[in-house]
Formats: C-alpha cells, structure tokens, sequence
C-alpha cells in the first residue's frame, strides 16, 4: 500500500529544497523554476517514503523469522490436514517427530506414519473435527523407523482462502504411556498374587469352618441323643421341660395360642401282654412315626411315657388342634388296620391361655380331657368339661326369605348357633365332628328347629332346613307337620361328588311322598350338576352368595347369569332364592337377573323367632 504525504514530510522536504536552491531561488524567478522546485519536492518525498517502506520490509522479515522459528522450533509437532487427511503443513519439530524431512511428507497421507490398528481412530478424528468442529483430542499409536511410540492429537477447524483446514497440535505421549502400561502390570502381578492369596485364605478359612462344623455336629448329636427317646427317637420328657416354657413365653410374645395334645394308645397293654414286649415296641416306633408325619415343621412330639405322646403344637387354634388330632387318629387306625391290631388311640385338648397359664396346669388339664375321651368313648376331647349333647347344647334361629317384589317375608331358613356364642357355626360342628358326634348334633339340629318352628306358630309359612342325605337315611320317615311348608335343602356338593344319584333321587321322592319339599342349597358355589337337578325338578333352588357377587363385579358373567336362571326356572316349581344379599347394590343385581326371592343381611340377620 502506498504513503499518503503528511505535512510533516511535505515540510520536510520544503526544507530541504530551500538549502539545496538557495542560490537558484534567486536566480530563477520565472515559472520554470518555480515547476522545477515542485518536482525536485515530490523527488525528496518519494525517497523518504521509499526509505519508510524499506525499514518498514526489514521489520515484517524480522518478524517472519522470529515466527518461523518458534513455529518450526515449537517444542510440539504442528500438522496442517485437509478433510482426507493429506499433509498439507508441518512445522520441523512435526516432521522431526515422523522422522523424515518435510519436504518428504507434504501431501502424504498422515495415516503412512499411524499404526494400522489405530488409523480408523485417526479417520474418525479428523471427521469428528470437519463435521463438529470445537477442540477435539484423540490418543493413537504411531509406526516410528525403529519403534512405535503414542502420540496425543488436539485438533480445531479453522477456515483459509483454500477453504476448511485442520490444524493440529501433536504431543508425544509415549513416556506416559510407557509408564500406564508398566503400572497396569504391576497392578495386573499385584491383583494376581492377592488373587492368589485370598484363595490360599479362603481355603484355609473353609478347612476351619469345616472343622467347626463337624464339631458342632458332634456337639449337636451329643445333644439331641441327651433330648431323645431310645426307643422311639422322639424328643423325652426332659426336653419337653425345656422347650414347654420357651413357646409359652414366644406365645405370649405373639399374643398366639398353644395346644398340648396328650395322646394315649388304647389296648396296648393287651398287644404287649400277648403278642410281647418286643411286638409292642415295634408299634410304638411304628405309632411315634406315623404322629410325626401328621404335625407342622414347628410342631414338637414328645415321648411322654409308657404308651402315652404328647404333642406341643405352636401358634395354633381350636380348628387347627382338632384336625391335627383327628389326623393322628385316622393315621393310628390305618396302621393297626394294616397291622391286623385293635389300635386306636385317645387325645385329650388344652389350649394355652385359655385352659392355663402354667404348664403344670395346662398338662394336669390336658390328662382330664384324656380321662375324658377315654371313657367316654368320643376319643378326642378338649378341656376338662364334658361335651353334652341335647336341647340345651345347641339355638335354634331363623333368617327371614323375602319376596321381592312385594317386600314381605315367606318363610325362614332355620340355623344352629352356640348357645353361648363363644363358637362359629362351623366351630360348632367340627367341635362335635371331632369327637365322633356329628351325625348326632346333625339329628338334634333337624328335630329341634321343626320342633322350635311349630311351638313359635310358624303357622301358613316355610321353613327351610339344612339337610343332607346321608341324615335323611338316618332319620325315620316322619309325615310332614300340618300347616307349615318344610323345604329340605340340600348342598349341590353333596350330589356332585357322590356316586349314589340314583340312590338319593329314590331317597328324596320318598321323603317328597311324605309332604315335603326340597331345594338346592349352595348352587354355583362348585361345578353344576345340571343332570341331577333335571332328575330331581327341586321346589326351589338356592343361589350361593359367591355366585351373587361375581354377577356384581362382572356385567359378563351377570348376563350369563341371568340367562341360567331364565333356564333354571323351567326346572323349578315354586322359584329361585338368591342368598347372602347384604347391599342395595346386591339387591338390585338380584332383580336384573331376575330372581323374585332372597335373603340375607340387607333383610335381618339369623335371630330366635319371637312367639306369634
């Protein structure tokens, strides 16, 4: 770019031209001169302005070497790639770092000098730069003349008149590399060696537990043969004594009941007495096995002494007790049946805390109720009291059924309750099951609630009673009391599951001869047995409330619901009753499906009938 002059040159050079024409300037004083003094002006500044540009030149190639030097002196190696990879820029340090000169290395492909298995890294590298941009680094191994050595690139896009170039910075790395890799070494022989160590540690450490085991064992096995009985290898007395408080202190904890059955063989002596000693210790290990097949893990037997067991059951309750017992009884009877022996065995019932506190107290009541079931032939018993069975052991009440469409009551279905309302109706009779007495509860039940219903003067109405056929075998036909409709209902279950229809049917026409009627109890609770309620055309057939319920919850299932009982009623006489209804909602699911009668708590609760 050329000098503009400036008023200090212009005056510079006026100055100049004054000493130089001193003497002209006198001289000449036409035009000419005057001409000739502005060019010999002009001549003078372009002179200074050309020395300006000279020293100006001096300084910019001053600059340049000191540039050149550091760029090519730079302790870093500096690389110029296009978008390919081509050389296209290298300082001396760079070329220097390739081992070659640099003008042997312009516009060779980078990638002659990267270790092939790293060249697809540098690739990526320099896409990642022309495509992203920003400051970019990579590690790659580089093939050296006589060994290879790492490198670290830090690369950024910059833009030239010759379009996007790549300037890179590159570091050898190959000391600190040497040094990762040599620790990563040390540290691969460190973890071996503590690999190795710990497995020396480990199977040194598993030799002494094997060791503490075996001893446990041993000291275990000292300790069961010291808590157990020779003979029949169940727990003796002397643990019982142990464990008795331990569990009724655990109970109290839990605020959970215990039970202790007190088991005794009946007619053991007799075996013994005539067949021998060794005859009868063959049964009592027999007996003492077969009771430990019949108990819960948690639950403990004991050899109590002679012929006597006693079994401690844990976190129990009445139901549970009693089936255990009668599950210890059933498995005695089978092995004297298989045996050809009269074996049978007796157990007597006492609950902690409800017959005692202490286990002196508990055993003493629990030897009673053996007392009990002794003699008195009902073979399991539970507490000190016996069990009576007449008038006075079981209430009679009666839950209303309702026509629904006018509201008003038709008849009651009679129940069984605990008089003393200490026990669940199905408490009730599994109480007297166990013993052996339910067929006789059953009996009392049927008499005592069509005998409660005649005194009360359920006179023009229906009384529906549970029954089953095996209780109408029992119970001699009886003509059917004037004035009262008598519904016999009998479960579906009992039908399904028999392999006596033909027998039933004939056994329910005779009672059917005598006046009363029968009904369908519990159906859809199991599998339908269309076949046998087509055969028997019952009076009525009741709903089970499982049924009900599945109908509200699912509108499906209610359809299907209300096209069976549209069929059904094709094979009743007097109607459908839909049981349990204890909701508005349940109510009108009941009418949807279009079932006229129903009971249940929504229309009162099971209650004494108060005298008409």
């Amino acid at each position: 770019m050329k000098n503009r002059p400036t008023k200090l040159s212009d005056k510079r050079s006026q100055e100049k031209l004054k000493e130089k024409n001193k003497i002209s300037k006198r001289s000449t004083p036409d035009k000419m001169a005057r001409l000739l003094q502005e060019l010999q002006a002009h001549h003078i500044e372009l002179e200074m302005q050309n020395e300006a540009l000279l020293e100006a030149q001096a300084m910019l190639e001053e600059s340049r070497n000191r540039y050149s030097d550091l760029y090519d002196f730079a302790p870093l190696g500096y690389f110029t790639f296009d978008c390919n990879g081509l050389i296209l820029g290298v300082n001396l340090t760079g070329a220097d770092q390739l081992g070659m000169e640099r003008q042997q290395i312009i516009e060779k492909p980078f990638t002659l000098y990267v270790a092939q298995e790293d060249q697809p890294h540098f690739h990526a590298h320099l896409a990642a730069v022309f495509h992203g941009g920003g400051r970019r680094h990579c590690e790659i191994k580089m093939n050296g003349r006589n060994t290879s050595y790492y490198v670290q690139l830090e690369s950024l896009l910059v833009e030239e008149e010759r379009g996007e170039r790549c300037r890179t910075a590159m570091t050898d790395i190959t000391p600190r590399k040497r040094a990762e890799e040599e620790t990563k070494k040390i540290n691969e022989l460190l973890e071996s060696r503590i690999l190795q160590r710990t497995i020396e540690l480990k199977t040194a450490n598993q030799v002494l537990q094997n060791e503490v085991i075996e001893r446990k064992k041993a000291e275990q096995a000292l300790a069961r043969q010291a808590n157990l009985d020779a003979l029949t290898g169940l727990y003796n007395r002397r643990y019982f004594d142990l464990r008795a408080d331990e569990e009724i202190a655990r109970a109290d904890r839990k605020g959970s009941c215990l039970a202790i059955l007190l088991c005794d063989l009946d007619h053991f002596k007799s075996i013994n007495d005539t067949l021998g000693h060794q005859t009868g210790d063959r049964v009592l290990k027999s007996v003492a096995q077969s009771i430990q097949e019949c108990i819960r893990e948690i639950d403990l037997v004991f050899r109590w002494g002679g012929d006597e067991i006693a079994v401690l059951l844990i976190d129990t309750s009445r139901e549970g007790a009693l089936i255990t017992a009668e599950r210890i009884r059933s498995a005695v009877k089978k092995l004297g049946e298989e045996a050809q022996l009269p074996l049978d065995i007796s157990v007597g019932v006492a609950f902690y805390p409800e017959h005692g506190v202490t286990i002196d107290g508990l055993i003493s009541l629990a030897d009673r109720s053996l007392y009990i079931a002794k003699q008195g032939g009902d073979k399991i018993h539970i507490g000190a009291e016996e069990y009576l069975l007449d008038e006075r052991s079981i209430k009679a009440v009666f839950q209303p059924v309702v026509d629904l469409r006018s509201g008003r009551s038709i008849g009651y279905e009679a129940l069984t309750r605990d008089p003393q309302g200490k026990l669940t109706a199905p408490e009730l009779f599994q109480r007297y099951q166990a013993i052996g007495q339910l067929n006789e509860l059953k009996r009392l039940c049927f008499s005592s609630q069509l005998n409660e219903a005649q005194r009360l003067g359920l006179q023009g109405g229906r009384l529906f009673l549970n029954v089953d056929f095996h209780l109408l075998h029992q119970i001699e036909l009886m003509q059917k009391p004037e004035g009262i409709d008598v519904i016999l209902e009998i479960s579906e279950m009992e039908a399904l599951h028999s392999h006596h229809v033909e027998s039933y049917l004939a056994l329910a026409e005779k009672w059917r001869a005598q006046g009363f009627q029968l009904a369908i109890d519990d159906f859809g609770a199991g599998f339908v047995s269309f076949p046998f309620i087509a055969q028997l055309i019952p009076e009525y057939i009741k709903i089970d409330r499982s049924t009900l319920l599945q109908a509200v919850s699912s509108l499906k299932f209610r359809k299907f619901l209300k096209d069976l009982v549209f069929a059904l009623q094709n094979y009743t006489t007097q109607g459908i009753v839909a049981e349990g209804i204890e909701t508005e909602q349940e109510l009108a699911v009941v009418r949807e499906i279009g079932v006229d009668l129903g009971q249940g708590f929504l229309f009162g609760r099971p209650e004494p009938l108060i005298p008409a």
